[in-house]
This record gives structure tokens, sequence and C-alpha cells, in this order.
């Protein structure tokens, strides 16, 4: 089976392990099964490096069973192009297993996210937000002030339930005209679904937690 489902949790109790050297507990990531709870042991954890930016997290990704050892390191690179941030990924050996790129559409309307597989020499992009989901999300803004006050008055002071987040769904696809067209990575309402054929499994841990962060 090379499909993995699994969500991130940055919960204090998820974050009660013990950080590497120069690192802060992140968070973990948890396989899901068709329900809504965890359905097997802890896939990975997460350790930001905390001399990183928060805008461009560096992170080690390990493995939860003791004695951990690495799974990959993700760590941000320098380039000229402006709204552009490259990770370098490389696994547990060292060796480069892929790079991923945060950067705008095209258009400059929305997120990008590029992953160059090495091992497979592919890639596949997504965008933050579907069509539809930001059509929505504009439409409502304006009775932001309303729900806001809604959620004040009726749920104890707490509005943000009422209010939309801005939409982050997305799916990692090929853009070339060749290749398969199924995605290689998804995320939906929390969740990520992964296919290992498809994509490097260490680029979908070091995706998954980039754009959870």
């Amino acid at each position: 089976m090379t499909e993995i489902t699994f969500e991130i949790s940055r919960h204090p109790v998820a974050r009660e392990f013990a950080a590497l050297p120069g690192c802060e507990a992140w968070g973990i990531l948890y396989p899901v099964g068709k329900g809504k709870g965890a359905s097997g042991p802890v896939l990975a954890r997460v350790h930001r490096d905390m001399a990183s930016f928060q805008e461009q997290p560096a992170f080690t990704i390990t493995t939860a069973a003791e004695p951990s050892h690495t799974l990959c390191t993700v760590v941000p690179q320098p380039v000229s192009a402006r709204q552009q941030i490259c990770y370098a990924v490389h696994d547990t050996h060292g060796r480069s297993v892929g790079q991923i790129t945060h950067e705008r559409s095209p258009h400059g309307m929305r997120q990008a996210w590029r992953i160059d597989d090495s091992g497979k020499q592919g890639s596949v992009v997504a965008y933050k937000g579907n069509v539809r989901g930001w059509v929505m999300y504009w439409a409502l803004s304006p009775f932001w002030v309303f729900f806001g006050l809604l959620g004040f008055f009726h749920d104890g002071g707490r509005p943000s339930s009422f209010l939309w987040g801005k939409p982050d769904r997305a799916s990692w696809r090929g853009r070339g005209t060749g290749g398969s067209r199924k995605a290689a990575l998804g995320f939906k309402s929390g969740r990520y679904r992964g296919d290992t054929e498809l994509l490097d499994a260490n680029l979908i841990y070091a995706q998954a937690a980039l754009y959870c962060g």
C-alpha cells in the first residue's frame, strides 16, 4: 500500500517530547483511519531549529520510536527571486531527496507550493485554496463583523468559531503533459493524504510541516 493519511498536531501534549539540541519540540505527525481518531502509533516528530526565522523555518523530522533517528532535514536556501523561498530536503544519510519552493501563483493571486523530487525526477505543484473557496471567502467578507458580534454574544466571547479561516485546501499534481494526473499529495480539512509511489515520503512529511507552519 503506497497511500499514507495523517494529520499534524501541535497541541501542548503532542510537544511533550525531548527535542534535539538547539531545537524546540514543534509537533507530531500521526496516522488517521477512516474515522476521526488516530489509528496507529505516531509517524514522526517534528523539531524546529530555534535559530531559524518563523517565516523561514528549518525542521528536523525524526522517528517517534526510541531510539529515534532522523528521517529528513528541511533547510531554507538563499534565493535571488523575490517572494520565493526554497527549502532543501535531505534524508537520514544526508542525501538530497528534493526541494520545496514557496512562491506566488503565476497570476500572483494565491500561494503556490512546488515539490521537486530528485529520485522520481518530477515536480508537483499546489495552490493554496481552490477558486470556489476563495470566491465564497470574499463574498461573505462583508458579513464578518456581524458574525463576530454574533459569536461575541452567543459563544462566550469567542467569535473565531463564527469566522471563516482563509481557504487552505490544496492538491499537489504534476503540471507537465506526461505522467500521472493523480494527486501525489492532498490537504483537506486538516488531513494530508500522500502517495509514496508518486512522491518520496520524506518530501510528503517535509511539505506537510511547512504547509502547517
